[in-house]
Order: structure tokens, then C-alpha cells, then sequence
């Protein structure tokens, strides 16, 4: 009767939302639209889509070259004589995969009692905007987890000292617009600064000005900084909408430092056994600057 009369099994698990084939692609997974409205409350998302924007899909990173155009890599020739062969100087920029992601749990009752769980998943969503200008205007170096910040490695360049609050600000202004010329050409020069003092630049630069080549944008993650950024320097890639899931099963370990073995340390919780939701947001972004002379910024002495 072999082998007719042997069935062989193997050892099978439940089906699990954080398991990849069995079974994740079941779990309730929604896309918003969510880039337009953060670019109202990030400069960084702003900004990021001002660049050069590339696709991360299918590779582990991305090289983007950076040139720096000048005026010594041309000139006038006479007739008959021959033209100088340059070098470019060739720096490329890195694109590493990195993401913003964050967990939010509510109860069964907060679910079904209302708009509770669009309420939080929008909060979460939101925070991703904030959370970015945190990352991309720091100096803090790259790491595993996160790109380097726009200023890493980028000293201060020196205020104006002038005692009139409108002539310094004209002066900073004019600072950092040459500091990034070289990189910025005739094209927009991006002002970033934090929501007060952004409210100062644009009463005492015209509108015209502000709209064609001075777009200024507003920050509370630069403190008391401006920081000026040639578009043409910045490389990213993104999705355009952050990914949203919810989970009913599996272990979270309820901490904002959590480790990988939820059960090992801490206090952890069970999806299933407390009637919970978790909403996962996830974010894919990753940016990188092809010229390092593309971003100048210095702390103004004027209010």
C-alpha cells in the first residue's frame, strides 16, 4: 500500500501578520496621501521634493554624481588655437535606504467607539513631517539607522554685526545666497528658518523677491539658525505617501527604545490576548547632498 497509506506533515505555524507568506499580505494595509499635506508643516519634505528625486525600488543604494560648476572650467579661446580639456571633479553622493516608522496601540473599545484609530494614524502620520526636519537639518553624522544631516560637517558662516535689524538681515541673507551661488547658479536659493524669524525675512524682503528666487520656509527644529540650501545639491528619494498598517496579533515590546526579542526585557503585550491594535507607520526616505558647498547657514544676531 506504499505509499498511499502515509501522509508526511510538517510542523506548521499559525498564520501571522508580521510573517512575510503567511500571512502579512492579509493584513489591513491602507496608503493616504499624506505628502502635500506635510510639505504645510515640514520644511524637510518641502525641500526634499525641490531636489534631484530618484527611486530607491530594487536597489540597495543609489550613486548620484555631484558636479560643481564654476567659471574656471570655461573660457574664451582665440580662432585656431586649441581649447583646454578639464577635469571634472567627481564626488558622488550615496543614496542608502532609511526609513521614519513609528507604532501607536489602541484598545478594541477605542476602535470601535469612534474615529479613534484615523484620529491617531493621522497624528502619526503628521509627526513624520516634524520628525524629518529634526533629521535633515542637524549635523549629526549618518549612522545604520538615519542619513547625515544637511550641516554635518558645515561650519557656521559669520553673522552681520550691523546694529539695524533690516540691514542685517539683508546682509545674512546675501551671506548665505553667495555662500550656495556656486551651486544655486540663477535658480532658487531655499531659506529655512524657524516660524518667527521666517515671519521677519518675508516683511522686509518684498513678495516678488520671496516667490521667484527666495522661497522661505519655517522650522521649529533650527532653532534660532538660518540655514540656506541650493536645491540642485540635494539628492532624495521617497515614497510619496507614507505606508499605514494596523495588526491585531503578535508581541509589541511597549517601549520608545525597544529590543528585537520583545519577551526578553521590559514590558511587552499581546495583541490578540488584550484586544489591542497596533498602527504601524512607515515612511521610506533617504536623502544626500552632491556638493557639500550647496548648503550654508549661521545664527543671526538680529530679532
Amino acid at each position: 500500500m506504499w505509499p498511499d497509506d502515509i501522509l508526511l506533515r510538517a510542523a506548521s505555524a499559525p498564520a501571522q501578520t508580521t510573517v512575510t507568506g503567511w500571512a502579512a499580505e492579509l493584513a489591513r494595509k491602507i496608503i493616504v496621501d499624506a505628502l502635500s499635506s506635510m510639505q504645510t508643516a515640514s520644511a524637510g519634505a518641502d525641500l526634499l521634493g525641490r531636489g534631484l528625486v530618484l527611486s530607491m525600488a530594487g536597489y540597495g543604494q543609489v550613486s548620484a554624481p555631484g558636479f560643481l560648476a564654476g567659471a574656471g572650467n570655461a573660457g574664451f579661446v582665440a580662432e585656431n588655437a586649441p581649447i583646454p580639456v578639464r577635469q571634472l571633479a567627481v564626488s558622488p553622493a550615496t543614496l542608502l535606504p532609511y526609513k521614519l516608522a513609528t507604532i501607536a496601540v489602541l484598545t478594541r473599545e477605542m476602535m470601535e467607539s469612534g474615529n479613534a484609530d484615523k484620529l491617531v494614524t493621522d497624528a502619526l502620520v503628521r509627526s513624520c513631517g516634524p520628525a524629518l526636519d529634526v533629521a535633515l537639518f542637524d549635523s549629526n553624522a549618518a549612522t545604520s539607522a538615519r542619513p547625515a544631516g544637511l550641516r554635518n560637517g558645515i561650519s557656521a558662516s559669520t553673522p552681520s554685526s550691523s546694529t539695524d535689524p533690516f540691514g542685517a538681515c539683508f546682509e545674512d541673507v546675501a551671506t548665505l545666497v553667495n555662500a550656495v551661488s556656486a551651486v544655486a547658479g540663477a535658480g532658487p536659493v531655499v531659506l529655512i528658518c524657524s516660524p518667527g524669524r521666517a515671519l521677519m525675512v518675508r516683511a522686509r524682503i518684498s513678495s516678488g523677491v520671496e516667490q521667484t528666487a527666495l522661497p522661505i520656509r519655517a522650522s521649529n527644529a533650527v532653532g534660532a539658525d538660518l540655514i540656506a540650501v541650493a536645491p540642485e545639491a540635494l539628492v532624495a528619494a521617497f515614497s510619496p505617501d507614507p505606508e499605514v498598517e494596523s495588526a491585531e496579533s503578535g508581541t509589541l515590546h511597549m517601549d520608545t527604545a525597544p529590543v528585537a526579542d520583545p519577551g526578553s526585557t521590559g514590558t511587552h503585550k499581546s495583541l490578540f490576548q488584550t484586544e489591542t491594535t497596533a498602527v504601524k507607520v512607515r515612511w521610506p526616505v533617504t536623502w544626500a547632498l552632491r556638493n557639500a558647498a550647496g548648503v550654508a547657514w549661521l545664527t543671526p544676531i538680529w530679532k
